[in-house]
């Protein structure tokens, strides 16, 4: 019969220790001084294989017959002890772990240190791994429980290493390629670009060893490769992401972090043709039992799965009236004087010898003007010469007719046109530099064909003048196929307009087919082939794009979990990694829009101290006297929340293993604090309210366990969910509170 001692046994995890181990037929000796501890965690305890002694531990002390097992678990846990007993938590880390030590390497038994996640202090990597060094203020308030962990650490190495005792150390308490594309507005417009490209947009504010931003062709470097990660805090940040029930919402997105790895990397191709490329490890959504999404390891993935992609994409609405020619002017950082002003009284001299056509000074940005630039987008260039600047349109006669109204009642310019021919179609074209002084500013610089940012986040009412104007102008919208009035084709050859055609339909809950298709041009080119996307949509309506914003409805043969929609796998191919891969932080979420529109992606329980200034204690307190709820900051810093009997069990497995090197035991599902107030309100039906009051110094944004060494090395994962977890917890708390003072 094994026996084990614990220290910090009438504690909150000690007890609970104790009590597992008495379970599994151990014997157990519970060192505690009750400082922070309590012999009402233990005084249910009536066992003969049960032994209590009070003791502080920071004092050498002995015990008098065989000891298997050595589970160090003293030391004042909580903001409130260390704040009230800082000497006291650095001794019980030093002098105490070294007297555990000590009778460990006496009785030839095996020592475990229950070590925490502080030693990570506030992470810059994401989630941590036992290999992260961490992010520690060692004078901060924190700091004496930080550091004395961390010496605690370092003490069980050195009597591992040195002395040969078998320690082990247990830790309390997901990614795109650098080339896949992320969808996120950055409180200015809606950007669609690779991860990488959003990282250089926010790599003035990056934090990370080793990082520092350098010149690169006038741009900021992305990072130093050597780096273990990067973190770029982000605010007014947000993504595409779902929360319960599957609905989609713009949420607040605190990061994004960059890391090297070292794991295989795979493009994921769904239905719909929409894909992404992820590492391995990365979750993607399928589809649970009960239809709602659960997260699975790209590894774990199969043909034929039902993964989630965004059937309708939430974002911040911006309307944009005008546009300041002199704003333009100014981007441009052209010399003012180039410009010229035109005004009655100014004088027919000026006006004879002005060297450019004019335009308005302000430029109203119409539903006309929208329709204009979807046209462009379809059938527009733009050419530029020493002598020369000019936009022409070609197409159906009765689009251009609409379109040079737009030109000349619009921008005030003056239209020429090409009649069509045998060979070619009808044609205007435009003559002005300062148009495409405007075009370059509006987002079609150097004739890139795409649908911008600023147009892709405009109300739905507007948005649909551009769509519409696409939709003439792109050729595919005749035809018996068509003539029903219950399919649309959206054909391009270019890779990026077609992304941002899936966003834009998106935006009005439209999900279309992709696919890559050739044609031939046999009196032209004879048999080469050219390729081009086609988007198509059937089943929809209303049919026209002109009443979309008033509501619309697509029939899909596929399931939906209200805004998501389960698109079967097709196929999983194993691609060359980047150099760095990439996460979104979305605290209380941690799913975003990734790919083509693929949905990619602390410790509690009964016996916890009311007033040990811990978040769910607090929480519950409050909430049970129908007191307000105390939430820091906005809430929106995750912990890892792991029930303690899940914790309890990791604990035991590691220090029955084996290992000797760190392991993470917690639950890698973490959860923003507002959400943990917010699910307490509910499970306990309380009438408290939540209040918010100032960030403390040195609060962590982010806790997230990686545990791939606990469930490789110890088969360990948590198996009690969060609400289940509080519900017996707060029974617990029902309890204490009925208990005389």
């Amino acid at each position: 019969m094994p026996t084990c001692l614990v220290t910090g046994g009438a504690g909150f995890l000690g007890s609970h220790l104790c009590d597992h181990l008495l379970g599994a037929g151990h014997r157990v000796i519970c060192v505690d001084n009750v400082e922070t501890g309590s012999l009402r965690n233990i005084a249910h305890i009536r066992d003969e294989l049960f032994r209590f002694l009070q003791h502080d531990i920071t004092s050498h002390f002995d015990i008098d017959e065989p000891v298997d097992f050595v589970y160090h678990m003293a030391s004042p846990a909580s903001p409130i002890d260390y704040a009230r007993l800082p000497l006291h938590t650095l001794k019980v880390g030093a002098y105490g772990t070294h007297n555990a030590l000590g009778l460990a390497k006496a009785k030839r038994a095996r020592f475990l240190l229950a070590s925490t996640s502080e030693v990570y202090g506030d992470p810059l990597v994401h989630p941590q791994p036992e290999t992260y060094w961490g992010n520690v203020n060692p004078i901060g308030p924190r700091g004496v429980y930080d550091e004395a962990k961390r010496y605690a650490e370092a003490l069980t190495m050195a009597y591992q290493r040195q002395q040969g005792v078998d320690t082990s150390i247990s830790r309390i308490f997901n990614s795109v390629l650098a080339d896949e594309q992320v969808l996120y507005d950055d409180g200015r417009e809606l950007r669609r670009e690779t991860a990488e490209q959003a990282a250089r947009h926010f790599a003035g504010h990056a934090l990370a060893a080793r990082y520092e931003p350098r010149s690169r062709g006038g741009t900021t470097a992305l990072l130093d490769p050597a780096a273990p990660a990067v973190e770029h805090p982000l605010e007014g940040v947000t993504v595409p992401s779902f929360s319960a029930g599957g609905r989609i919402e713009a949420a607040t997105a605190n990061a994004l972090i960059a890391h090297p790895t070292s794991q295989r990397c795979f493009e994921v191709g769904t239905r719909y043709g929409r894909s992404i490329r992820v590492t391995g490890d990365h979750s993607l959504f399928v589809e649970g039992a009960d239809g709602e999404p659960e997260p699975m390891p790209v590894d774990d993935l199969e043909v034929g799965d039902r993964v989630a992609i965004a059937g309708r994409i939430e974002v911040p609405e911006r309307d944009r009236a005008e546009v300041s020619m002199l704003d333009v002017w100014r981007h441009l950082e052209r010399d003012p004087w180039d410009l010229a002003v035109e005004a009655p009284g100014l004088g027919s001299l000026a006006w004879e010898r002005r060297r450019n056509v004019a335009v308005p000074a302000t430029i109203a940005i119409t539903d006309d003007l929208l329709w204009f630039l979807g046209l462009f987008v379809a059938e527009g260039c733009l050419h530029e010469s020493p002598g020369n600047a000019l936009m022409t349109l070609s197409g159906e006669e009765s689009l251009l007719r609409r379109a040079a109204d737009v030109v000349e009642e619009t921008l005030g310019l003056h239209v020429v046109w090409s009649e069509a021919s045998a060979d070619r179609s009808a044609a205007i074209t435009v003559h002005s530099k300062l148009l495409l002084r405007l075009m370059d500013h509006l987002g079609f610089d150097e004739n890139r064909k795409r649908i911008p940012g600023w147009i892709l986040g405009l109300p739905l009412g507007r948005l649909k003048w551009f769509l519409e104007g696409y939709r003439e102008g792109d050729g595919v919208h005749s035809g018996a196929k068509l003539a029903a009035g219950v399919r649309h084709e959206f054909s391009t050859v270019y890779d990026e307009l077609k992304d941002d055609l899936v966003v834009a339909l998106g935006r009005f809950g439209l999900v279309p087919s992709v696919g890559l298709y050739h044609s031939r041009l046999r009196a032209r080119t004879g048999e080469r082939r050219y390729p081009f996307w086609r988007l198509t949509l059937s089943n929809v309506s209303p049919w026209s794009p002109l009443e979309w914003d008033r509501g619309v409805e697509q029939e899909l043969n596929a399931r939906r979990t209200g805004d998501l929609v389960w698109a079967v796998v097709t196929g999983i191919e194993e691609v060359e990694a980047t150099s760095l891969v990439y996460d979104f932080s979305v605290p209380g979420l941690e799913n975003f829009w990734a790919g083509t529109g693929v949905m990619a992606k602390n410790t509690f329980g009964p016996r916890m101290r009311p007033n040990d200034g811990r978040a769910i204690p607090a929480f519950l307190q409050q909430a049970l006297s129908d007191k307000p709820l105390t939430v820091f900051g906005d809430g929106s810093q995750t912990r890892s929340f792991c029930f303690v009997d899940d914790l309890i069990r990791g604990l035991v497995a590691l220090a029955e293993s084996g290992v000797n090197d760190p392991v993470n035991v917690g639950n890698p599902e973490e959860m923003s604090l507002l959400e943990m107030a917010k699910l307490v309100i509910e499970l306990t039906e309380s009438r408290s309210e939540i209040v918010f009051e100032a960030l403390p110094v040195d609060d962590p944004k982010i806790r997230q366990p990686d545990i791939t060494r606990a469930r490789n090395l110890l088969g360990w994962e948590p198996e009690i969910d969060i609400p289940e977890g509080l519900r017996r917890t707060i029974a617990f708390a029902v309890d204490e509170l009925k208990r005389p003072a």
